[in-house]
């Protein structure tokens, strides 16, 4: 999933109090669960959070 930089300030200002730390081109923001990781791909901000979230729900399922 990738979003505007506009878009990820809104995100970022909505979660202000969950922990984060960010370093050029990459945001993690620490949440409760696990790390979600944003990476800057070009102009816009890109996660594999919302795949990793699923892969986690199947695994659960199966077992």
């Amino acid at each position: 999933m990738c979003i505007s930089t506009e878009a990820l300030a809104l995100f970022l200002n909505m979660i202000l109090h969950t922990p984060m730390t960010s370093e050029p081109g990459r945001i993690t923001i620490h949440a409760e669960a696990r790390n979600a990781y944003w990476v800057a791909v070009g102009d816009r901000w890109c996660t594999m959070a919302p795949q990793i979230d699923r892969m986690a729900r199947l695994e659960e399922v199966a077992q």
